[in-house]
């Protein structure tokens, strides 16, 4: 991770260029479980007016990321490699929220769930998730 963050007009730190891109704000606890917040805008939405599926996805998976973050050791970073979202509601305006907790965090293998939420509470996605622990390289 970048030391320098890129803040926005907002004071938000985003702290790479996708989350930056998406407007995905933090609000994280340490304990293996993570919030972020996403403003729908425009760009988000496909022809009929709703927050296109892979954006949903996209958030679940970041806060999925996030929540896996401070489990991580020194040097050691993960990837994702298995995602199961299943779609509730359509989102059409407003912000919406992804929430993610750890169920399992072994040495190679952290799963957990995540859920995307609209700004009414809303449950618009839910998704189960697989994420490899990747060891830094010498």
């Amino acid at each position: 991770m970048a030391t320098d963050q890129p803040v926005n007009r907002d004071g938000y730190v985003h702290e790479s260029p996708f989350s930056e891109l998406m407007d995905m704000r933090v609000s994280d606890p340490d304990d293996g479980s993570s919030m972020v917040v996403m403003p729908i805008n425009p760009s988000h939405l496909q022809q009929a007016g709703r927050v296109q599926g892979g954006i949903v996805v996209a958030l679940a998976d970041y806060a999925m990321f996030r929540a896996i973050r401070p489990l991580l050791k020194d040097g050691e970073s993960t990837t994702t490699i298995e995602l199961k979202v299943n779609f509730l509601a359509a989102a059409e305006k407003g912000e919406l929220t992804g929430t993610a907790k750890i169920i399992s965090a072994g040495r190679q293998l952290m799963v957990g769930e995540m859920e995307v939420r609209d700004q009414d509470g809303k449950l618009i996605a839910q998704g189960l998730g697989t994420y490899m622990v990747l060891q830094p390289r010498n």
